[in-house]
């Protein structure tokens, strides 16, 4: 199945790659992110549900501008997610009982039994990826890639920006 998004430019040789973290990064996210598609559709899963399921399975009861938040999409978008989601039984919408202004939204227990399924898909593509990593190279990585994402939110979170530099 052929998404629009995956009409790209051809990628830089592997040698530049693999001397480069940030595109080598690039390249490990979108294997990632493309497996995971890839297996949660043979699974009869909607991929674009995955980050609704993980967060509500954690954090039950939010609202749609949590989850707009939460997963970097556009409110329509995520609206429009929602409505689908709920008509195949995965969330149900209700009104807050302490704000009747705001609308919160709840997993059910069809959406935690996918949830379930997604974190099972989860965990194989995590093994294939980290086959034949030590714990000691996994803490590693774990601590040079934190810092990398902290170092990149940090930035957009004090509206700065090194293009200039």
């Amino acid at each position: 199945m052929k998404h629009k998004h995956e009409c790209r430019p051809p990628a830089p040789p592997w040698e530049v790659v693999r001397q480069n973290p940030c595109m080598l990064c690039g390249e490990i996210g979108r294997l990632l992110h493309q497996q995971m598609r890839e297996g949660t559709e043979r699974a009869g899963i909607n991929p674009s549900y995955r980050p609704f399921i993980h967060f509500l399975n954690e954090h039950d009861g939010v609202t749609q501008l949590d989850l707009v938040k939460v997963t970097h999409l556009a409110a329509p978008t995520v609206s429009v997610t929602l409505q689908k989601m709920e008509q195949e039984g995965l969330v149900t919408r209700r009104i807050d009982p302490e704000d009747q202004r705001q609308v919160l939204v709840y997993i059910t227990g069809a959406g935690r039994d996918l949830h379930q399924k997604v974190r099972e898909q989860i965990v194989k593509t995590e093994q294939r990826a980290l086959s034949g990593v030590t714990e000691g190279e996994r803490q590693q990585l774990l601590a040079i890639l934190s810092h990398m994402r902290d170092n990149l939110v940090g930035e957009r979170r004090e509206g700065t920006s090194h293009e200039a530099d």
